[in-house]
């Protein structure tokens, strides 16, 4: 009977720390230079409907640009950008999740030197995971991939572009695990580019192929059916174009003469703050 109240024991203890996760599945994609020049992660994520809403904290690198927070179907989504603190040198989001199954974008920079690249991602959260994964994709345009991970699995997706992959097994709340990369992008393009002038040249191959063969048939019209669905790329397009704004305001800021309002543009002469017309070439200010 004891040897028989020992297994149950055993077995409940064991079913009670299996569920210790509020996760079911808790997946990281990072993409760098894929549709941007610097890089995109994406967390995938599934809570157990027991354990919301729940408390988030997650890190998010230092030189985070934007972080959006997407909940919902493909079809009917729901985006919202998410803030972030920094404190010192580390940067978190904090959200309470009250969706079952949820995504987050995180945008942000890619260290460059040369035709040189070098990237990663700290993986903090404040819950145990039993099993996390954190995918990196090898850009098309890169050139002497190298991950820090040794132990991982490679696949393909179905435009031939490489991945790799770690298992996170038994991650304990609030550590944190860190991947690093390097690459050369001697192009120094993107690889949704890349990407695309392949289907390009698919087409144009095609095209020939039809001349060649005419056949009595309607035209064949080549899309590309990318992984993301059509929102998803136009918040990414919006991100991205908010980023370069922010930097063309910047720089023209920076590039401003400091003289402005004290000399005339056209003539030189100095002028009054208050001037509306230069006194001496008569020009508008």
């Amino acid at each position: 009977m004891k040897k028989y109240l020992l297994q149950f024991s055993i077995t409940i203890l064991f079913t009670i720390y299996a569920q210790s996760s509020p996760f079911k599945s808790f997946d990281i994609v990072i993409y760098p230079e894929y549709y941007f020049s610097g890089i995109m992660a994406e967390v995938e994520a599934e809570v157990f409907e027991g354990n919301l809403p729940l408390n988030l904290k997650f890190q998010v690198p230092t030189n985070t640009d934007s972080v959006f927070y997407v909940s919902g179907d493909s079809e009917s989504p729901s985006i919202d950008e998410t803030d972030f603190t920094i404190s010192g040198n580390v940067a978190h989001i904090n959200k309470i999740i009250t969706d079952k199954k949820f995504r987050i974008f995180i945008f942000y920079g890619l260290e460059k030197n040369g035709t040189g690249r070098s990237g990663g991602f700290d993986f903090y959260v404040n819950h145990s995971i039993d099993d996390a994964h954190i995918v990196v994709q090898e850009p098309l345009v890169s050139t002497n991939f190298i991950f820090s991970e040794k132990v991982h699995e490679d696949f393909k997706d179905q435009h031939g572009i490489n991945f790799k992959r770690i298992h996170v097994n038994n991650y304990a709340s609030n550590t944190t695990k860190n991947i690093t990369f390097t690459y050369d992008n001697p192009s120094q393009d993107i690889s949704i580019n890349s990407l695309q002038k392949g289907v390009q040249s698919s087409q144009n191959t095609t095209s020939a192929q039809n001349t060649t063969t005419l056949q009595n048939t309607g035209p064949i019209r080549h899309t590309l059916p990318l992984w993301q669905p059509l929102v998803v790329l136009s918040f990414i397009t919006l991100v991205v174009g908010g980023m370069f704004y922010r930097q063309m305001k910047s720089e023209n800021e920076s590039s401003e003469p400091k003289s402005k309002g004290k000399f005339c543009t056209e003539c030189g002469s100095k002028i009054s703050p208050k001037d509306r017309f230069c006194a001496n070439c008569g020009a508008k200010i």
